[in-house]
């Protein structure tokens, strides 16, 4: 008799062990560290190495995320990863799933985590298969500047919101990092609208940030030894305007004119691939003398 539940025993662990073979599951990130409340987005990539095409996502439970601190605590949970559509994964693909976990977690104080991933393949007698744990850290940065302002209500009647913007600096990659946070408080609520991570930046320098009437955020900070970003930010924290521009002798100023206008004295516009918005290749610009950087979009 036991002999019959030791056999039935290994067919058990040899079926189990032969399932997480059909499928190669990875959970990676971009960075090993984050800011608090930055977003936090790993890509679960499975690679389905059966003989059979196999469906997933095909329900609310059909991938579980948790997450523990360094000592082995549960990080809060704040809700559930979106389901999504389902998906059929072709014998020998690869589909790639991308998860903000941010929001899913409270992030938003330093520290090592682990994420721990499981997901149930319906398909194969709603089998469970653990993920290899991803672990990261969040630090706090260095301060390089912080600017306070108030912001038009939505409402009319209202008292105007109060914006914190603050510039941080760490390494991502052994590489200095610039990051924008954007908090504010509405009311008596107090909101973490973005943690915008800018690109690397020089050891050397200060960033330069200023906001003009509209409300909007310019940061201006070399990252190269002849080349400087340039970023414009709404008071939600969201990228508007994303350049670069490069000085040939002396370095370029982030200025501002007597009607509060902000723009870039000094310098001149490089066309890169990942300016924001995009502009047509046949489009250069040569700045000598403070223009706003609205009107140099427009030309």
């Amino acid at each position: 008799m036991r002999r019959g539940y030791l056999f039935l025993l290994v067919g058990a662990l040899l079926s189990l062990n032969a399932h997480a073979q059909l499928l190669q599951v990875t959970m990676t990130t971009d960075r090993k560290n984050f800011l608090p409340n930055q977003a936090v987005v790993v890509k679960l990539a499975v690679t389905n190495v059966s003989s059979l095409n196999v469906i997933l996502a095909d329900g609310e439970d059909w991938i579980q995320f948790s997450a523990h601190d360094g000592r082995g605590i549960p990080v809060l949970r704040n809700g559930n990863p979106p389901r999504g559509k389902s998906v059929l994964v072709e014998n020998g693909k690869r589909h790639v799933w991308t998860f903000q976990l941010a929001p899913i977690f409270d992030f938003s104080k330093p520290g090592v985590f682990t994420i721990h991933a499981r997901i149930k393949i319906r398909q194969f007698n709603n089998f469970t298969l653990d993920v290899r744990p991803l672990k990261f850290q969040v630090v706090t940065g260095v301060k390089i500047a912080e600017m306070r302002r108030g912001v038009a209500p939505r409402q009319i009647g209202q008292p105007p919101d109060l914006r914190t913007y603050t510039l941080r600096s760490t390494r991502v990659h052994g590489r200095t990092h610039l990051f924008l946070r954007v908090e504010g408080t509405r009311g008596n609520e107090m909101q973490i609208y973005n943690v915008l991570d800018l690109g690397r930046k020089v050891p050397f320098g200060k960033p330069q940030m200023e906001m003009d009437p509209k409300g909007v955020t310019h940061v201006f900070f070399q990252f190269y030894a002849k080349n400087f970003r340039y970023y414009q930010v709404d008071p939600q924290g969201q990228l508007l305007v994303r350049q670069t521009y490069y000085f040939r002798q002396y370095p370029p100023v982030l200025v501002r004119d007597d009607d509060g206008r902000v723009g870039i004295t000094g310098a001149h516009r490089e066309l890169m691939k990942d300016d924001f918005p995009k502009v047509p290749d046949r489009k250069r610009t040569s700045i000598g003398r403070p223009v706003p950087p609205d009107l140099l979009l427009k030309k």
